[in-house]
């Protein structure tokens, strides 16, 4: 099957995605349009809350694979479904190399790929500054990177709550994509550039009570 193609538990995970954001969030998407249709991609985005994930893949019609923790993989249910989701498990804290090499391999086989280069998420709401794993990736891949700015997530599922917040807008924005060549060896300047540059166009897209010091 091909990469731009989900498999039918993706396919169904996704409808109920949207249907859902759309009941509970009156969920908005803007700029779908501008993510390459196929080929590979990643998706750089703020992170505010645990529904961000959802978010973001729920805005465009191809498959997103994310990282998410290894633990999760170890239940029941959840280590039959992560893997149909394309998730990529990796080892908390740890800097895991093996779920940087699934990330790209992921966007080798011609995935999306989404990440949130602040590494964690924001308690205050406001952009943190971008880790430089994102421009190694991309780097790495020669991948186009997308920016996305998540908003209105850290109301309707604040960190640190264990339910959500019913009624509370949330939107997803498509940036440009930004092209990047594929690189052998990266210089440490090379990888700040192409970080500060994917973070600047993740905030030029966040209203400005997102934007950070």
């Amino acid at each position: 099957m091909s990469a731009a193609q989900p498999n039918p538990v993706y396919r169904a995970s996704w409808h109920l995605a949207r249907f859902l954001l759309r009941l509970l969030f009156h969920y908005r998407v803007e700029g779908a349009e501008k993510v390459p249709a196929e080929g590979p991609v990643i998706l750089a985005a703020n992170h505010l809350s645990i529904l961000d994930p959802i978010v973001v893949g729920a805005g465009i019609r191809r498959p997103v694979s994310f990282m998410a923790r290894a633990d999760v993989f170890r239940l029941p249910f959840l280590s039959w479904l992560l893997p149909r989701l394309y998730a990529i498990p990796v080892e908390r804290g740890s800097g895991d190399l093996s779920a940087v090499k699934g990330a790209i391999r992921a966007l080798e086989r011609g995935m999306a790929f989404g990440i949130f280069p602040e590494g964690t998420r924001s308690r205050t709401g406001k952009l943190q500054p971008f880790k430089t794993g994102v421009a190694a990736i991309a780097l790495r891949t020669g991948s186009p990177v997308v920016p996305v700015a998540v908003v209105g997530t850290e109301e309707a599922w604040p960190v640190g709550k264990k339910l959500f917040r019913p009624c509370r807008p949330v939107r997803v924005i498509y940036g440009d994509p930004i092209p990047v060549p594929r690189k052998s060896k990266v210089s440490h300047r090379e990888l700040e550039a192409l970080t500060r540059e994917i973070e600047a166009r993740v905030r030029d897209l966040l209203p400005p009570r997102y934007w950070g010091s």
